[in-house]
């Protein structure tokens, strides 16, 4: 695989030119874009999440939408197509790392940090996962398999990602972390030293894989909040703004393992986030905030039978993940003292055989889905899967331009539209449409290259395949499909 390909090296000139692109913030009102993805939350994440915790802040919001999630591979997307569309508004098949393969070879797709970055403002990344996961990569780096985290993590500071805060030390090699020290970014390791932290590109690895649960941190754990505050206090410096995505990564690897107590903690945590970031918008008058889940993982849901009620008190008194217990009790082989220590119940003796027998069973997560299991059925709550499913998930919006996202949405519907409020503002584009010119980037057939054009492009091209004469004209880049780096270079021409 090519390192740096024509695109990139066009992206990149466009980023370092620092173009301004007729962008005014003070007129559209929009100076920062904060989006939030709680990973693989659905809306009964959320609903248990109030039935125990109580009022959540994502009940705040003005406007509601729900998001369509499918993917080139499907109905099922994973986090890779999922988050490629909300980062570039354009489909691609699962596992791929904003590029696109239906053009016939791999060809990168600009990102909406990407044109933050080409508008001056500054850019952030903050996850529970390992920053070099499906969904803070989409944001910042180019690769054809998710799996490649070594590679997105060297494109990760070479995309010079000003806050970069996380998990995945383990996907930093010593070469990547030198590069990081040349390009001027602070690396930190630990909860005191990312207090401390300062300067204008911040570096943050405080897990060699993922950041722990909530349920089984310790004291010195850096949480979702804290470096959410750092990355803000880093970033609103630059008087152009800045463009922050926040990941509640474990609340996907939460419902994969049928682990409702985590499932509640880790949305809670989002939810914190969610507040504290609402809060901050509300202050400033000048700050998107978009809520939403790239998928629903699990298939969650909530009472075994008609009538039953939840109980929420089984939740509240477990202090662990399933994963956590069940490596416990492997070690110890004192199932019934482990439960008693992190859930506070007593088991029936069918509950202990059913253990029992999950600890003699090949399968590695046997015994962790069946403590799952029993948990699940005293809380009240089931799962369909432990994987991803293709229902809808819910979008929530605030701030400047929020009204743009009621409704049915897909996710390349969201992508274009912050792309929309990044690059026009809230102002109206009158477009006329006069047929077609000879010239490049000229699709309303005026015979001159202006933000009529590239509005068109962006709302109604992009994503297509090149393979008509119309599109050829817009598609700026010569790589055979209309995408974000289209679009700037319009508006560069104009």
């Amino acid at each position: 695989m090519k390192k740096i390909t024509i695109s990139s090296l066009l992206l990149l000139l466009l980023i370092s030119t620092n173009l301004n692109l007729a962008y005014d913030s003070q007129e559209s009102g929009i100076k920062n874009i904060i989006i939030l993805i709680g990973d693989g939350m659905g809306m009964s994440h959320v609903q248990i999440t109030k039935l125990v915790y109580g009022h959540l802040n994502m009940e705040e919001f003005p406007i509601i939408g729900f998001e369509l999630t499918e993917s080139l591979s499907g109905e099922v997307t994973d986090s890779a197509a999922a988050g490629t569309a909300i980062a570039t508004g354009v489909k691609t098949y699962n596992r791929m790392i904003s590029v696109t393969n239906i053009t016939g070879k791999v060809t990168n797709l600009t990102t909406l940090l990407e044109i933050a970055q080409v508008l001056g403002k500054s850019t952030g990344l903050v996850t529970t996962t390992r920053i070099t996961h499906a969904t803070p990569a989409v944001f910042a780096s180019h690769v054809p398999d998710r799996d490649m985290e070594e590679e997105i993590a060297r494109q990760l500071i070479a995309h010079r990602v000003n806050v970069l805060l996380g998990g995945g030390r383990k996907k930093f090699d010593e070469n990547t972390l030198k590069m990081a020290k040349e390009q001027g970014y602070n690396i930190v390791f630990t909860k005191e030293e990312l207090e401390k932290a300062e300067g204008e590109f911040i570096l943050g690895l405080f897990a060699d894989s993922h950041i722990p649960y909530v349920l089984d941190r310790k004291p010195e754990d850096v949480g979702l909040l804290e470096m959410t505050k750092k990355a803000i206090s880093i970033l609103e410096k630059n008087p152009n703004g800045f463009f922050l995505m926040i990941e509640g990564g474990r609340i996907d690897h939460a419902a994969h393992e049928n682990d409702i107590a985590s499932v509640v903690a880790e949305t809670k945590e989002f939810d914190d986030v969610v507040g504290y970031v609402l809060e901050y918008a509300k202050k400033r008058g000048d700050t998107l905030v978009i809520v939403l889940a790239d998928h629903e993982t699990g298939g969650l849901g909530l009472g075994l039978t008609y009538g039953d009620a939840i109980n929420e008190d089984v939740i509240r008194n477990i202090n662990a993940s399933v994963s956590k217990i069940a490596s416990e009790i492997r070690a110890t082989n004192d199932i019934k003292r482990v439960i008693k220590k992190y859930t506070g119940f007593e088991l029936t003796e069918d509950e202990i055989n059913y253990i029992e027998e999950a600890i003699n069973l090949a399968d590695e997560y046997a015994l962790q889905n069946a403590i799952a299991d029993i948990i699940n059925k005293r809380v009240g709550v089931g799962f369909v899967s432990h994987k991803h499913t293709g229902a809808p998930v819910s979008l929530l919006a605030y701030g400047p331009g929020a009204e743009n996202f009621a409704g049915f949405l897909h996710h390349v519907d969201t992508a274009k539209l912050i792309a929309k409020l990044m690059l026009f503002g809230k102002k109206d584009i009158p477009v006329t449409i006069l047929g077609i010119s000879g010239v490049k980037g000229d699709i309303t057939g005026d015979f001159k290259v202006d933000e009529q054009d590239a509005y068109v492009t962006l709302m109604m091209l992009l994503g297509e395949r090149v393979d008509t004469e119309l599109e050829r004209k817009v598609d700026m880049n010569n790589n055979g499909i209309i995408e974000l780096g289209d679009v700037l270079l319009i508006l560069q021409e104009s």
